[in-house]
């Protein structure tokens, strides 16, 4: 098989992606896909016909999402994570892409979460769920999320087996930190340096997840922070602000990781996006990725009918060295300010 070369699979006319090769991906209702961006389960059989496809340079009807953006002329899921593994990885993928083997884990074992964020809902979050559960629950609050029958929803981490030789592994939630099962997993890590990500809103930290995280030399916290102050405040009902910039500073403290920031754009937070960035910037923090409501969501960017002042944006640090949220957010500022 000819080597696969990284500018090829950045072209966007291509489908190839790394992912079904050296990715596993299994969400909070124990179904797979190719990835998170990917709404639609796989089977083993199915996952061979995609690495058949994308090797034969044909659609992937799972992939979709993907080319779309691409299409727009932003960044994709794909080729944010080809440059990624292809850059750090290229013997290991091009082997994975000869002899496919799972590398990269999203683990989504439970929706145990403490928070009731707007854009979110009971799938992912057991406080939602608990709060729709509820016979006095405002009718109009009712009315924009699906009726949970539970409160809990999750699997048995113990099912999924880990390779020892990982390289990577996302967790997500729900809230990691209040996931007791996530440390039993890590238990199960042979490789130290395997890339732990850790999907959170720091709101919250419990000693098991931080005791079970110290023997590893690679761990990130990628924040979800969808503004400062007031602002994620209103957003995320039930958290504090203050807590979140205190917690930072103990996970910075205990553990010395790395930090990212993912921030759904939305209408309740676009003035705020110029406070955000700074913050970002204040914090030396250089990953933010941004997913951006589109109109149709009753929380979406295009309902805000406010003026943009949004100038000293594209001067930080943060944007310069994320060209794909840059994109993205030259997008809502193109829409919101023709």
């Amino acid at each position: 098989m000819p080597d696969i070369q990284l500018k090829d699979v950045l072209a966007r006319e291509c489908s190839f992606c790394v992912l079904p090769f050296l990715h596993h991906y299994q969400d909070i209702n124990n179904t797979r896909s190719v990835c998170c961006t990917s709404d639609i389960p796989v089977t083993p059989e199915r996952l061979v016909g995609i690495q058949q496809d994308m090797l034969a340079g044909l659609p992937v009807p799972e992939c979709t999402v993907c080319l779309e953006q691409e299409q727009r002329e932003t960044v994709s899921h794909r080729q944010q994570h080809n440059r990624e593994w292809f850059r750090r990885y290229p013997k290991l993928v091009q082997a994975t892409i000869e002899e496919p083997k799972t590398y990269s884990y999203d683990l989504r074992y439970s929706n145990l979460c403490n928070l009731r964020c707007q854009t979110c809902g009971p799938k992912a979050s057991s406080e939602w769920a608990r709060h729709l559960l509820e016979d006095d629950v405002n009718p109009d609050t009712r009315a924009l999320y699906s009726q949970p029958t539970s409160k809990h929803l999750g699997w048995d981490p113990d099912m999924q087996d880990i390779q020892p030789d990982a390289r990577k592994i996302y967790f997500a939630g729900g809230e990691p930190f209040l996931i007791k099962s996530f440390s039993r997993v890590l238990d199960r890590v042979e490789n130290t340096d395997c890339e732990i990500v850790v999907n959170t809103n720091a709101t919250v930290l419990t000693e098991h997840l931080l005791t079970a995280l110290e023997r590893f030399t690679n761990v990130c916290f990628q924040l979800s922070i969808d503004g400062t102050g007031e602002v994620i405040e209103r957003i995320r009902t039930l958290c504090s602000w203050d807590q979140i910039c205190a917690n930072i500073e103990t996970l910075r403290t205990r553990l010395n990781p790395s930090f990212s920031v993912n921030t759904v754009v939305q209408r309740d937070n676009v003035a705020n996006i110029p406070e955000l960035a700074c913050w970002i910037d204040s914090q030396d923090i250089t990953l933010w990725d941004v997913y951006l409501l589109e109109e149709g969501d009753p929380f979406s960017y295009t309902l805000y009918d406010g003026a943009l002042r949004w100038d000293s944006v594209w001067h930080r640090t943060c944007l310069k060295s994320n060209p794909r949220t840059a994109s993205k957010l030259r997008r809502v500022q193109s829409i919101l300010s023709p």
